[in-house]
């Protein structure tokens, strides 16, 4: 790599609902599912109140819009990205659903793009690693493992 450029990295930028906006690493968007069967679970928190069936597994899809900012879900969503993590280091993959609002977005991010994380909602801290410019605006980059395993509560 010639010396004056920064090693970057490539992310998905994903439309979660209420003009907010995360991303991920370009690994961990495995697949989208376009108009997903949600299932309904009783009792189950309002912001992941469905499961989504793939590859034969059952898995929570999560309205993380409606977590980060406290409101009722939207039940008019018709897209989920299934997204790939680890539990601990070294584990076979675990799988979750989001709901978003768009297709997402690929994108190259090199270190020069780190900001701080948008103290609006505050909620941010509690589900972003790290954070990136992109066209002036702020997006958190989602810890998947943390959300994914019961971190939300």
């Amino acid at each position: 790599m010639p010396p004056d450029r920064l090693p970057e990295s490539v992310s998905w930028v994903l439309a979660l609902g209420d003009s907010l906006r995360a991303a991920v690493s370009e690994r961990e968007l495995v697949h989208l599912i376009e108009a997903p069967v949600l299932l309904e679970v009783p009792r189950s928190p309002p912001y992941c109140r469905h499961v989504v069936a793939w590859n034969q597994l059952l898995l929570p899809a999560m309205d993380l819009s409606a977590w980060l900012l406290g409101r009722s879900p939207q039940n008019s969503r018709s897209l989920a990205g299934v997204f790939a993590y680890q539990a601990r280091r070294g584990a076979d993959p675990d799988y979750g659903a989001l709901l978003l609002a768009d297709i997402p977005t690929r994108i190259r991010v090199t270190d020069d793009l780190a900001c701080g994380l948008p103290k609006n909602p505050p909620t941010w801290r509690s589900v972003a690693i790290s954070c990136f410019k992109q066209d002036k605006k702020a997006i958190p980059i989602l810890d998947l493992r943390h959300i994914f395993s019961g971190g939300l509560r």
